[in-house]
């Protein structure tokens, strides 16, 4: 009965009070805040997004003009070493021209002994260097020579004569390099190849010759036979004169440039017999070891 009533008065109520909702017991669970809780986590989401976005604008380099220059030392190396466009320490391409004193030794495969002394031009134009010397060439005894002037037999030399030189030196490699003695200074050194002729001039060879004669034979390969007898009395006792008058020479040799302009350029020339056929010539391979000293301007 009790529940009867009470079940009653409910329903009444329910009825009576339009205001009153029909689940009120069901109401007491719900809860508004929830539903802004709910809402709350996507904002909180975003906001470390937009922080996230901020470093790289805060990195960019501000008030630096050389960052698009900036290159790493890898890149810099690939594009310097080996290379002859930019000298460092001195600038050899800019000079008007050099002088230099050059002295050598020959290397003539036979037991004469034979030395150079001389000067030289040096101009550099289109990046090579172009060479003109002249030298005079000393020959003399040996032991060995003299104990083959006592019998018949005779070997290939050139008697004392002059020789110009006409070279071209085409650097391969250069760069700053510093010496083992501390008391040099760091030198622009200058790795080259060497292409040229050389022409022997026998004065002596022309005795008795006309202008015409001298004209007409001066450019010709080989040595003529008047000339060859004209030098009978300054070859050596043991010394068949060689006929060669043009020589073509390639080789290798270092320049080493100071800082005020004073360098030295030691090289090795070797005989090409490109000519043999043409000059008669019996020295196929001789070899020319020499230094230049000198000063560019």
């Amino acid at each position: 009965m009790i529940l009867l009533a009470a079940w009653a008065g409910s329903a009444h109520a329910a009825e009576g009070d339009p205001d009153l909702p029909a689940d009120a017991w069901a109401q007491d669970d719900v809860v508004v805040p929830e539903d802004d809780e709910e809402e709350a986590p996507p904002e909180e989401e975003e906001a470390p997004a937009e922080e996230e976005e901020a470093p790289p604008e805060e990195e960019a380099p501000i008030g630096d003009p050389l960052s698009e220059h900036r290159v790493t030392l890898d890149l810099l190396a690939d594009r310097t070493i080996g290379t002859t466009s930019r000298p460092v320490e001195f600038n050899w391409r800019r000079n008007t021209a050099q002088l230099a004193l050059t002295g050598s030794y020959l290397f003539e495969l036979n037991n004469f002994n034979a030395m150079r002394g001389g000067g030289m031009l040096r101009v550099p134009t289109r990046g090579i260097m172009l060479e003109v010397g002249l030298s005079y060439a000393a020959t003399w005894d040996s032991p060995s020579s003299r104990l083959i002037a006592l019998t018949p037999y005779r070997q290939p030399g050139r008697p004392p004569r002059l020789e110009l030189d006409f070279m071209v030196a085409l650097p391969l490699a250069e760069g700053v390099v510093t010496t083992q003695l501390r008391v040099f200074p760091a030198v622009q050194m200058v790795f080259n190849a060497y292409g040229g002729v050389r022409y022997a001039l026998y004065p002596a060879g022309f005795a008795g010759l006309t202008a015409g004669q001298v004209t007409s034979r001066i450019f010709v390969p080989a040595l003529s036979e008047e000339e060859i007898d004209n030098l009978e009395a300054s070859r050596l006792d043991a010394m068949q004169v060689d006929p060669a008058r043009y020589s073509i020479l390639v080789g290798i040799g270092n320049d080493l440039y100071f800082k005020g302009g004073i360098f030295i350029a030691p090289r090795f020339l070797l005989s090409v017999p490109l000519l043999s056929t043409a000059n008669d010539s019996q020295l196929l391979l001789w070899a020319d070891a020499s230094v230049a000293i000198g000063v560019a301007w």
